[in-house]
């Protein structure tokens, strides 16, 4: 589909009137392009601000003041009562109204749109975020180092956890270093391993919850692959090939004893 085909069936998704498989695929447009996101938020902040000043109630001053301005026979406005309607989780909508009742819903839905995206999905876009800082700021590691009993204590002191570290080197995988990073709302670590040019992070931290699904997903050009091993998440950002960055995942688990 299109900009055009997306944008037109906005309305729908915002009535949940679509499928949930289409409603997915929407919302997985929506992630990526920026056009359609736009769209969908103004549509939003447009929708709630109607809504919204459908139930404010005229002020009494200003409903004198049309009365006035109206002449002694325009029977005075009364307010309007206030519709009552159930809380929209715990939100509370300011009465703003015109342009800047827009814009404050505008602003409102660019901080409620993550909310709308699937966890595996920001999760993914934290991870992307996190490998393309580091690279723009060539800080990819706090310790450098090819040897994992350099590596791995390093890490001891620094997090409530020690992060699983082999070196793959014979595989043609070598160890490069580690440091740390903040995701999901904790420090992790990350470790850092070449093939040839291409540079290799993989991130860590204790697993929790259902096993992590090693499904491969690609975003701006990097390969992302996640899985689960000697109680971690274990999740690998790259530019390497998908083929490749599957079989270093692959010789990592077997390093770590799981087959």
């Amino acid at each position: 589909m299109n900009h055009d085909d997306i944008q037109t069936r906005l309305s729908a998704l915002i009535d949940d009137e679509l499928p949930a498989a289409e409603a997915d695929t929407l919302r997985a447009h929506l992630n990526d392009c920026a056009e359609c996101r736009e769209a969908y938020t103004a549509m939003l902040a447009l929708g709630t601000w109607v809504q919204r000043d459908a139930m404010t109630p005229l002020p009494p001053v200003l409903a004198a003041q049309l009365s006035a301005s109206l002449g002694p026979t325009a029977p005075a406005a009364p307010a309007r009562p206030v519709r009552q309607s159930a809380p929209v989780r715990g939100w509370f909508w300011p009465s703003l109204t015109g342009l800047g009742g827009v814009l404050a819903g505008a602003a409102l839905m660019f901080a409620v749109l993550p909310l709308l995206q699937p966890s595996s999905d920001l999760l993914s876009q934290d991870l992307l975020a996190g490998h393309i800082r580091a690279l723009q700021v060539d800080h990819l590691s706090d310790v450098i180092s090819t040897d994992q009993h350099t590596v791995k204590p390093w890490f001891a002191g620094k997090l409530d956890f020690s992060p699983p570290v082999h070196d793959l080197v014979a595989d043609g995988f070598p160890l490069a270093g580690g440091r740390l990073d903040y995701l999901q709302q904790r420090p992790v670590a990350v470790l850092n391993y070449r093939y040839r040019l291409h540079v290799i992070e993989v991130y860590a931290w204790p697993a929790a919850g259902k096993p992590v699904g090693e499904a491969l997903q690609t975003r701006q050009g990097y390969q992302i692959l996640g899985w689960q091993q000697e109680g971690m998440n274990m999740w690998a950002v790259s530019d390497l090939n998908g083929a490749d960055l599957q079989r270093f995942a692959g010789l990592l688990k077997k390093a770590g004893g799981v087959s």
